[in-house]
C-alpha cells in the first residue's frame, strides 16, 4: 500500500511539472518567422516612442513590451535591443535608474514622420529596391564571314546581327 502512494505521488509531482512549464512558456507572437516577428516588435517599439510624447524615454521592457501585451524571452528581448541601437533609429539612455530605457534619436523621429511605421520603410525599401528593371536585347553587328577589313568579295558586305533576344 505504500509503494502505490509513492508511485501516485511521483505521477502528480510529474504532471505539476508539466503544468507549470505550460504555465511558465512565453508565447510568441504568431508570425511566419523571426524576421517578421522582429519586425513587429520594432515597429510597436518606435510608435510607441513617437507616439506618446509627454515621455522622451521609455522602458523597452516595461513601457512598451508589457502594455502591448508582447511576451518575449529576455534572451529576444536583448537581440531586439541589439538590433534597434544598431539600425540607428533609437539610442539608450545611460545613467542612475534609466538602465533598460532607450529614446528616438533624429533619425528615428524622420523616419516615423515621414513613413509612419518601421514597417512601412521597409516595404518602400523593397519596391525601391525592386523597382523596374527591364531587360535590352544586345545586338552586336559583325561580318558575315567574320573577316575584319580587307578586300570584299560580292556579297561579302552583308551584315548579321548576333547576340541575345
Amino acid at each position: 500500500m505504500a509503494f502505490k502512494k509513492i508511485e501516485d505521488n511521483e505521477q502528480r509531482q510529474r504532471k505539476k511539472k508539466i503544468v507549470e512549464r505550460f504555465k511558465n512558456r512565453v508565447p510568441l507572437p504568431s508570425m511566419k518567422d523571426r524576421k517578421q516577428q522582429d519586425v513587429y516588435i520594432i515597429d510597436t517599439a518606435l510608435s510607441s516612442l513617437y507616439n506618446e510624447g509627454d515621455k522622451v524615454t521609455r522602458s523597452l521592457q516595461d513601457d512598451i513590451l508589457i502594455p502591448n501585451q508582447i511576451r518575449i524571452s529576455e534572451k529576444d528581448a536583448g537581440r531586439i535591443w541589439d538590433i534597434m541601437i544598431n539600425t540607428g533609429l533609437v539610442h539608450s539612455i545611460i545613467g542612475f535608474g534609466n538602465a533598460g530605457k532607450l529614446s528616438l534619436t533624429n533619425e528615428g523621429y524622420q523616419l516615423m514622420s515621414q513613413f509612419g511605421s518601421y514597417s512601412a520603410f521597409l516595404e518602400e525599401k523593397d519596391k525601391q529596391q525592386q523597382g523596374p528593371q527591364m531587360m535590352f536585347p544586345q545586338f552586336i553587328i559583325e561580318p558575315a564571314d567574320g573577316k575584319e577589313g580587307g578586300e570584299k568579295e560580292e556579297g561579302e558586305g552583308e551584315q548579321k546581327a548576333v547576340g541575345k533576344a
